[in-house]
């Protein structure tokens, strides 16, 4: 299976997220775009050497929304052109949130809509994100891509939790920080977890 990994905004752990999932279900990664020169896959390579790492889509050496970091560097392409490698179970990485441009036209939810599958939005505990995850829930679901589950990144809030499992209905999946030393036994757990939610 193909699955996007979207965000509801930037820095709320994708990249960790997309490297335990890719070590714990022996996928393969690939990034939608990348925005600057400390490469995403770089991060994945670091803790799960195994893992397959595809071309970028897109490279651009400007940390900022994909929209001006291209014209900054003079780069032109349309997002419709980006194409995914065509590997069975594959981990696609977006930039930033759903909304986040992806050209001068389209935004990460955009070229979803038009390559559709299935996927697993990361959010992470901040004050605000509440209204974020069910931002971002309502706008895949208006677009009619099937959400397999939401990864919360970060210490455990139960409250938080509570609301967004009731008001929305989603599955929660949970993926604590971790560093090198403890990146085997976080990635079985993110592995058993997902597995009991949405992978069986």
């Amino acid at each position: 299976m193909q699955i996007y990994v979207c965000g509801t905004s930037t820095d709320v752990g994708k990249t960790h997220f997309c490297a335990a999932f890719c070590k714990a279900f022996s996928y393969e990664y690939f990034k939608l775009v990348q925005a600057g020169k400390n490469k995403d896959s770089e991060l994945i390579s670091s803790f799960a050497r195994s893992v397959k790492i595809h071309k970028d889509g897109v490279f651009l050496k400007t940390p900022a929304s994909p929209h001006i970091a291209r014209k900054l560097e003079g780069l032109s392409y349309k997002a419709s052109d980006i194409s995914c490698p065509e590997s069975k179970n594959l981990l696609i990485e977006t930039a930033g949130g759903l909304f986040s441009p992806l050209d001068d036209e389209l935004c990460m939810i955009d070229y979803m809509a038009l390559n559709p599958k299935p996927c697993i939005l990361v959010a992470s505990y901040y004050l605000g994100a509440i209204n974020h995850i069910i931002l971002s829930i309502d706008a895949l679901k208006r677009r009619k891509l099937k959400l397999l589950a939401l990864v919360m990144s970060g210490k455990k809030d139960e409250l938080i939790d509570e609301f967004i499992i009731r008001y929305s209905g989603v599955k929660i999946a949970h993926l604590e920080h971790f560093k090198q030393n403890d990146f085997e036994q976080k990635s079985e757990l993110l592995k058993k977890s997902l597995t009991d939610l949405v992978l069986t």
